[in-house]
Order: structure tokens, then sequence, then C-alpha cells
């Protein structure tokens, strides 16, 4: 999990995915969340068009914070450090996520998760 520090100062409040469902933060408000994945530039590039200032704290991983890893069987799955993202992927797949970028990884576990 990456945790950032949120400076809200849009109109409207601001929710932010985590494994324990939605942190909050409200409008003009500061906080702190822990996300389940990683932002990706977009994403950051889009709050701060919104008059949202995202600072990335403690926790922060850097571009091979997420990766696929052999598990048996033939199959691989993505973790992020210690915690298992996703499972049972094919090595084709593993090789090819293993290639993307830190924002291609984030995409892809996230479309991954909500299928």
């Amino acid at each position: 999990m990456t945790v950032y520090s949120i400076d809200n100062q849009s109109p409207v409040d601001k929710a932010f995915r985590s494994d324990a469902g939605y942190s909050i933060i409200a409008a003009g408000s500061k906080g702190e969340v822990d996300t389940a994945l990683p932002l990706t530039e977009e994403q950051v590039a889009a709050l701060e068009a919104d008059n949202v200032k995202v600072t990335a704290g403690r926790g922060k991983k850097g571009p091979d914070g997420l990766k696929a890893e052999h598990h048996g069987g033939g199959k691989f799955n993505i973790t992020e450090g210690e915690k298992v993202l996703l499972t049972d992927l094919p090595k084709a797949d593993a090789d090819a996520f293993n290639a993307m970028s830190a924002e291609e990884k984030a995409a892809f576990v996230a479309d991954r998760a909500q299928a």
C-alpha cells in the first residue's frame, strides 16, 4: 500500500480506494490516505487540476514495487512487497507485466481487480 498526504482545496470531497473500502478527504481539509494501489501519474495530475495537492508519504513503492512472481504450477502472482494482489496469471501475462512501466502496472492491477 502507498500512503499519500492530501490537501483537498477543491469544493468537493475526494474518495480514495483502500483495502478497507474508501478513505474520504473532505473539501477544504487535509489528511493521509493509505491507498490499495499506487496512484498513477494521470490520477495525480487530475487531482492537482482540481486543486488537490498530493504528496507521497511513507510506504511509497519504487517502480519495481509491483511484480509478477512464480508461485508454482506454472502460475504467477502479482505482488507488492509481501502482499498478493492478483493470482494465477499465466507466464506470458507475467512476463508482459514485468516489462510494463510502474503506471502501466498499477493500471493493469486496477483493471483486473475490478473484473
